[in-house]
């Protein structure tokens, strides 16, 4: 009778062994879990705040090269800072005497096509982003595309993403 009663007694503390081992090892999987999901949630923040970014970069380049007859300032002062907006020609035909030479300019057409946003560089308020795009430009009903390539410094400004900077070049 003792010998069973004391099998019972080792039979239940090793189950019940067994079982604070068990819930030692879920606890610490747990809390694992739940780091890798702040990860996850810290990330998905991060990749949505580029996409407005993006978002923003489309609109303001859209806004630009988008035009008849010339680019209008009102189509992307709400996409820029006031130093990215200096850096802008919104004259109506500012260096195209030296492609068209004398002849008078009677209309100008532009359009973006082909656009693309790729990501350089990232942190929480500023995103480089590089664009390509094809611009195609008509004037007098002469028309011609040119490549874009374009770097733009995005950051936050009252609680918006804005381009501050910009560089480009057309091929």
């Amino acid at each position: 009778m003792q010998k069973k009663l004391i099998v019972i007694i080792v039979l239940l503390l090793g189950t019940m062994l067994f079982f604070i081992f068990q819930n030692s090892s879920l606890k610490n999987e747990n809390l694992t879990l739940v780091e890798q999901n702040e990860q996850l949630k810290n990330e998905d923040v991060h990749e949505d705040t580029n996409k407005e970014a993006r978002e923003v970069a489309n609109d303001f380049i859209n806004g630009y090269f988008n035009y008849q007859d010339k680019p209008t300032k009102q189509d992307v002062e709400s996409y820029a800072t006031k130093e990215a907006l200096e850096q802008l020609q919104f004259d109506d035909s500012e260096g195209l005497e030296e492609v068209y030479g004398d002849s008078e300019i009677e209309s100008i057409q532009s359009s973006v096509e082909s656009l693309s946003l790729y990501e350089g560089q990232s942190l929480d308020n500023r995103v480089e982003l590089v664009v390509l795009f094809d611009n195609r430009i008509e004037v007098n009903d002469l028309s011609s595309v040119a490549m874009t390539i374009m770097t733009l410094e995005m950051v936050v400004e009252e609680d918006q993403w804005k381009v501050a900077n910009l560089t480009y070049t057309q091929q």
